[in-house]
């Protein structure tokens, strides 16, 4: 299954099971009225609005390239998935944190409370499939590399963001859980502790999701351990002298531009060099066939360019 298959798939079973847990919490919250169920049943509702949007962002990043946009539209899912984190903090965040601060000061006694217990548990149980799903998908792509380095090198949008909302929702019922069963046994206080404490775990996500993708926006390099790589072929090719530098800009999908500084060796024909760039060419996308375009910067021994 390829990598683009396995993050669409991950997001279609994200959102299939967040409408049924959406649906479920706001019947629950309702009946029991807790602040820390109702806080989760917003979070559900972002959650959903969440995988709307790297659904628009994914199809729009398919659209081919055109005059206008020559490299595609790879960077859309960017864009999509920036708007994710931001509606994560704005809505999950804001209002879980809200919610909280007024039941923290008019805390009531929970109704009903093993209907909140028994949600959360099945809650818990479906997250963790949809966890489970995205997790998969996320480290058959990343495979060899730690998690949180994986997590920061990743360019993958959708599975990048559904890992780590999935993440936050697991944490954040498990948040509720305790604090549920704390304001049965202790005091209702806790119920609204809980609804904090969500809160801050969503602003924690948003805020860490907003950086990576902002650096994707802008243009991030690909890791200097792939570019040794790369600069270790073209040294190697007869008519390269010098590698002066070797940059790259991912542009959605994975994809990435490629550009490669060189000195050429003397009195080298311009047919010879054309022939050994285009083996250059193929030797580098058979070693990462994620490289969408590669340039080379050319210049003489003297430095002037060609």
């Amino acid at each position: 299954m390829s990598g683009h298959t396995s993050s669409t798939k991950a997001v279609v079973f994200a959102l299939g099971s967040n409408l049924l847990i959406t649906i479920i919490k706001f019947i629950v919250a309702t009946i029991t009225h807790s602040a820390g169920m109702l806080a989760e049943a917003i979070h559900s509702v972002a959650d959903c609005g969440n995988q709307i949007f790297l659904l628009i962002g994914n199809k729009r990043s398919a659209k081919k390239p055109n005059e206008l946009h020559p490299f595609g539209y790879g960077k859309e899912e960017y864009f999509w998935g920036f708007l994710v984190a931001v509606l994560l903090f704005f809505v999950g965040a804001a209002f879980s944190i809200y919610e909280g601060i007024h039941k923290l000061f008019q805390p009531s006694e929970l109704q009903q409370i093993k209907w909140s217990f028994i949600v959360l548990i099945v809650s818990i149980v479906i997250e963790g499939k949809s966890f489970h799903v995205a997790y998969s998908a996320f480290r058959s792509s990343n495979k060899g590399i730690g998690m949180y380095r994986a997590l920061k090198e990743s360019t993958d949008t959708n599975l990048f963001v559904i890992l780590l909302e999935d993440s936050a929702a697991l944490i954040g019922l498990t948040f509720i859980l305790i604090s549920t069963a704390l304001a049965w046994f202790v005091h209702p206080v806790f119920d609204a502790v809980g609804s904090i404490m969500v809160g801050v775990l969503l602003i924690s996500i948003s805020l860490f999701m907003i950086d990576e993708l902002r650096k994707l926006i802008v243009g991030e390099n690909i890791s200097l351990e792939s570019r040794n790589r790369f600069k270790e072929i073209v040294a190697a090719n007869p008519v390269i002298h010098t590698v002066n530098f070797i940059s790259a800009m991912i542009m959605g999908k994975s994809k990435f531009l490629l550009v490669i500084g060189v000195d050429l060796e003397d009195e080298v024909s311009a047919s010879s060099v054309e022939v050994q760039f285009e083996k250059i060419r193929k030797e580098l996308c058979g070693m990462n066939p994620d490289i969408h375009s590669i340039y080379f910067d050319v210049r003489d021994l003297k430095r002037n360019p060609l």
